[in-house]
């Protein structure tokens, strides 16, 4: 099967950098915009080359339960919806400078047929999603993270338009969802990791300023890591 591929523009073929990319971590609600500021920030940063990982591409596709108990344990908000281990493992395989695949096994995307994706290494990773800082294990892979704060009403409002755009769904169905899985399960899951981040961004409408910022701190930190490489393998050839 041929695979679609993300091209690392990060160094050039064959030429594989000593130092470690960066990883930022994109949280927040849903629909507080965490897909609209990763691809700000990631189009801002263009020239770096960075890749982008989706949370939800490694929910789980449930298939491990028997078909008749799937609905009652299905859900979008819990930690449980995540392949934790296959997330980190990704992540892993990328700050090692290695490429990856996407959709893995055992995920919702794969069994919905997504075509396979190749991912290449990069200097910057930008992971998001909604349950991300819940988990230490890939907390600790971040070197900054990120929660965007928005208004509950707002992100109601945007979570329901975007459900029943193109007839996914009706308004009752979504509504219905948020409150089975959304409402119970986001100031446990996600609300409270808050705590957990480095910036918090207003993001009620789109924060121009703040993608622009990020972007510069984002920028020096891989210059300063680039200049320790440099003079790194300097030290090693005059050794």
């Amino acid at each position: 099967m041929r695979l679609e591929s993300t091209r690392y523009k990060g160094a050039g073929r064959g030429m594989h950098p000593i130092y470690t990319p960066m990883v930022i971590g994109i949280s927040g609600g849903s629909a507080s915009g965490k897909t609209t500021f990763s691809e700000a920030l990631a189009q801002s940063l263009d020239g770096i080359g960075p890749v982008i990982l989706n949370q939800d591409r490694y929910f789980r596709d449930w298939e491990d339960y028997p078909p008749e108990e799937r609905e009652a344990v299905r859900t979008a908000n819990h930690p449980r919806a995540v392949l934790w281990p296959v997330l980190i493992e990704q992540i892993e395989r990328l700050l090692a400078r290695q490429s990856i695949q996407e959709p893995v096994p055992g995920t919702r995307a794969r069994r919905q047929g997504t075509p396979l994706h190749l991912v290449e290494p990069a200097d910057l990773v930008i992971v998001e999603g909604h349950l991300i800082f819940g988990n230490e294990n890939l907390r600790d892979l971040m070197d900054l993270k990120i929660f965007l704060d928005v208004d509950p009403h707002e992100r109601v409002l945007r979570r329901l338009l975007r459900d029943t755009q193109k007839g996914r769904t009706d308004l009752e169905a979504a509504a219905a969802w948020y409150r089975r899985d959304v409402l119970p399960n986001f100031p446990v899951y996600t609300e409270s990791t808050r705590q957990y981040a480095d910036l918090i961004v207003p993001f009620d409408t789109f924060n121009a300023i703040a993608v622009e910022l990020v972007a510069a701190g984002i920028k020096a930190t891989l210059a300063s890591r680039m200049d320790q490489d440099g003079e790194g393998a300097a030290s090693s050839c005059g050794g």
